[in-house]
């Protein structure tokens, strides 16, 4: 939109300029004066003429799509591009020391390039939080009990989703080598939404930690849910073929977060 507008303006067309105004990145808005002569031409319309060429090429560079997330915040919105890298903090049975290792993603051109020293596993545990990513060992445990079968560090990598970061587009290179990927999330809409883009990313190669029988776990649903929400989740796991956790969600009208869950292994 504002690319027709700075032609309409460099063809000698009137133009709404108080919608120009609000479509200006801010670096460029501050300086409106400097970069424009108006006068009126009827209701809603204005002639604008340009008083400085230099400065309106800027602009118009500015206007197309940006390329990176540095030309996008100079439009005022850097979120409109993804980060060029990406960073994931693992554990697996490689490991020498306690804390996690990490990978690296990042775009060269077309190629998204990965950097990690050690094999995968051809199953990998996501933890949505730190708080239980760094408690892994008692949410291996966790998950074993709700899948009944055994996950350790010798069959399972181990890595924190942090929410939404999982989804990046710079991750599915590393993320495609598993054959099974767990997601251990908080049992609520968000943690369904964030698991439901990994479903249709990467099929049924992706699963939730979650039994069919959530019974020994009920207590732990105790933050009360918005009825949108409460909703969407219900959907999510309806959808999901997940209709223990959605006649939990309907019974108990809450969600679980996973925090709760290393208070006692077994639930409550």
């Amino acid at each position: 939109m504002l690319s027709k507008l700075l032609q309409h303006i460099e063809q000698g067309k009137p133009v709404n300029y108080h919608k120009l105004l609000q479509l200006l990145p801010p670096v460029f808005y501050q300086q409106r004066s400097q970069l424009f002569k108006v006068s009126s031409r009827g209701v809603g319309k204005w002639q604008v003429q340009i008083a400085d060429a230099q400065l309106f090429a800027l602009l118009k560079q500015s206007a197309l799509a940006p390329a990176d997330r540095v030309t996008a915040s100079l439009q005022g919105d850097s979120h409109q591009v993804s980060t060029s890298h990406c960073y994931l903090l693992l554990y697996h049975d490689a490991l020498s020391a306690a804390r996690p290792d990490v990978l690296l993603a990042g775009g060269g051109g077309s190629e998204i390039k990965l950097s990690y020293g050690f094999t995968p596993k051809k199953t990998l545990l996501l933890i949505e939080n730190e708080e239980n990513f760094f408690a892994y060992p008692t949410v291996l445990q966790l998950a074993s009990q709700m899948l009944a079968q055994p996950l350790s560090l010798s069959n399972t990598d181990v890595a924190l989703a942090a929410g939404s970061r999982i989804g990046s587009a710079l991750l599915t290179p590393f993320l495609q080598q598993y054959t099974q990927i767990w997601c251990a999330f908080d049992f609520d809409a968000a943690g369904l939404e964030v698991f439901d883009h990994l479903v249709k990313r990467y099929g049924k190669a992706v699963q939730l930690v979650c039994p069919p029988d959530l019974s020994p776990w009920q207590s732990g649903f105790r933050v009360a849910a918005k009825p949108a929400q409460l909703d969407k989740a219900v959907q999510l796991a309806n959808q999901h073929a997940l209709y223990g956790l959605a006649e939990m969600f309907s019974s108990r009208k809450a969600f679980l977060e996973q925090e709760v869950l290393l208070t006692a292994l077994g639930g409550a």
